[in-house]
């Protein structure tokens, strides 16, 4: 019997198993009268991601050829291009910092050269998952307030890290973080610069914010700081030569800094080539004319063993067992690295030098208006804030609660010493039954309950109080005082929040941050801002693609808080 191996005209090797065998060798004999008739004829273009031909009469199934590939490379339909990059988009970090590192969108993968079709622009692609009105919300006078399971994510994530890492990776600052955009700083480049939809973007502004729910306490001080500071300035400015000691120890009473800079001889004292070891073991071998005994000898022998099986904490530094941190530091490399966001004593450096500015403030105040500096502190207090982690070391802007009759509140951004004469001046010149600041809570002309701060008296018995609703005039007898100003408050940052408007609206659409109008108590009341913006519910972007992983799961609530209609009620323009 005769076997398929044995037909003529079949074009396969393979022994027939059944039907299924057969169409195979059927479809094998209709590839080969194709492959003839390729001979003669090119073969018809196809998409190189799809595989599909050309249908020139629907928008964007046209075959393009976007780069110097050739062959079946050559073709793609315009739209599969404007997913592929939009994709890469979509997976890039939101950080410009790394967006010149992809370049996948941009640039073919295979013969490397630039796409004639640009990517859609970062800033038009973000503003499309977050949507119109949440794209015109980043404007001056709105709140950015961080989502709880990002905020709860970021915790989970500083509780890994040491305390020096912690500092450095900028996660605090985005916790729980209420940011008032205080500037939008528009772009100078042009719209087509480096091609449509280029890296930066078109029209990509800068985003400028400080976060009020930053607040940092001033009044704790550590023992001996004034002393290693004088002489942290004295190093700095080469007043002071020789070794610079520090022990900084915690124990039950509290944090304790000790130090001193020692005279060295400068035969023995060569810091550009001499080591931390090497000079300690100069001293080491110096020591006294008495020679020591057996039993000091023991001694030592055990105190070197304790030091040996001493163990460094997160930073790096010797930890004994009494919790005490102890180190040896020489000029001024090693006054950089003590006050470094890594050092042992960063936090109480910047607290220091903040407290120090304060002060001087206080007495240019008082100078200028020829009183006694304390009458200038009773009447005006200050509250300091990390603003955010751009520039930290500087003051960025003042807030003074109470001096502008719609916001309620003042922007200063002519120093510190400025914002405490504003609200000196105002507590003096103010009315004692509503000092302007003052949180009190009445009714809009609706009828509606609001709580809104006194800006200043407006007639015999009526004051001006600014609400989420805008101004209204109260009689006293409507008023109802909910935080009593006895002091001028001055609201001092160090230091911003900044981003690119591409950038922040990428890190809105990943659902990390929601928006909502400020009010003007949420200046009186920094520290419970926070919790109001939530309390009344924030507008979040939709899911999409870009939403992230662990966010997915509070989708609900972002869905419910979509539906109560936050984001039209807080599309309206702020209070200017």
């Amino acid at each position: 019997m005769a076997t398929a191996r044995e037909v003529p005209e079949t074009r396969t090797t393979r022994t027939t198993r059944g039907g299924e065998e057969e169409e195979e060798r059927k479809e094998s004999d209709d590839a080969g009268a194709r492959g003839n008739d390729d001979e003669t004829d090119d073969d018809s273009p196809c998409c190189r991601f799809c595989f599909e031909g050309a249908n020139d009469a629907v928008p964007g199934l046209e075959l393009i050829a976007p780069c110097a590939c050739r062959g079946g490379q050559r073709f793609i339909h315009a739209d599969c291009l404007l997913r592929w990059q939009r994709m890469c988009v979509v997976q890039s970090p939101t950080h410009p910092a790394y967006w010149s590192e992809d370049t996948r969108s941009n640039v073919c993968n295979v013969c490397k050269t630039t796409f004639t079709t640009p990517p859609p622009s970062r800033l038009t692609l973000m503003s499309s998952f977050t949507g119109a009105e949440i794209a015109a919300m980043l404007s001056n006078d709105f709140l950015l307030v961080s989502h709880d399971a990002f905020s709860r994510t970021l915790r989970e994530k500083l509780e890994q890290m040491p305390p020096g890492l912690r500092r450095i990776c900028g996660y605090e600052h985005w916790v729980d973080g209420t940011y008032l955009i205080t500037e939008v700083i528009e772009s100078e480049e042009d719209e087509r610069e480096g091609g449509e939809g280029g890296e930066r973007g078109v029209g990509d502004d800068s985003i400028v914010a400080v976060n009020l729910n930053g607040r940092t306490d001033l009044n704790e001080v550590v023992n001996g700081e004034s002393r290693l500071f004088e002489l942290v300035e004295d190093v700095r400015r080469g007043a002071t030569m020789g070794r610079f000691n520090l022990e900084y120890s915690i124990t039950g009473e509290g944090a304790v800094i000790s130090a001193q800079v020692e005279d060295e001889d400068e035969e023995r004292y060569e810091p550009s080539s001499q080591s931390e070891e090497e000079a300690e073991a100069e001293e080491n071998a110096e020591g006294t004319e008495e020679e020591p005994s057996e039993n000091d000898e023991e001694e030592d022998e055990e105190g070197d063993d304790e030091d040996d099986e001493g163990n460094e904490n997160e930073n790096g530094e010797e930890e004994d067992g009494a919790g005490r941190n102890r180190v040896r530091l020489v000029g001024n490399d090693a006054v950089r690295e003590l006050l470094s966001p890594l050092g042992a004593v960063f936090s109480v450096y910047q607290r220091f030098r903040r407290r120090r500015a304060i002060d001087a403030a206080f007495e240019e105040v008082a100078l200028e208006r020829e009183v006694d500096v304390d009458e200038v502190k009773s009447k005006v207090e200050v509250e300091c804030f990390t603003g955010g982690p751009v520039d930290e070391d500087n003051v960025s802007l003042c807030l003074v609660v109470g001096g502008d009759n719609e916001r309620g509140f003042v922007k200063i951004e002519d120093g510190v010493s400025s914002a405490i004469s504003v609200a000196f001046r105002q507590r003096v010149d103010g009315c004692e039954t509503f000092p302007p600041g003052t949180v009190v809570k009445t009714t809009d002309d609706a009828g509606r309950e609001v709580m809104g701060v006194v800006t200043r008296k407006s007639g015999d018995d009526e004051w001006s109080v600014a609400t989420a609703l805008g101004v209204v005039r109260r009689a006293e007898k409507d008023v109802y005082v909910l935080n009593a100003s006895t002091r001028g408050k001055v609201l001092v940052f160090w230091g911003t929040a900044q981003w690119s408007r591409a950038q922040l609206l990428g890190e809105i659409a990943r659902g990390h941050w929601g928006l909502t109008k400020m009010e003007p108590v949420d200046a009186a009341r920094a520290d419970d801002a926070y919790r109001r913006a939530t309390a009344a519910g924030l507008a979040f972007a939709p899911l999409t693609e870009m939403t992230e992983t662990f966010m997915r799961e509070a989708i609900s609530d972002m869905n419910r808080i979509r539906s109560t209609g936050q984001i039209a009620r807080a599309a309206s323009p702020a209070p200017r």
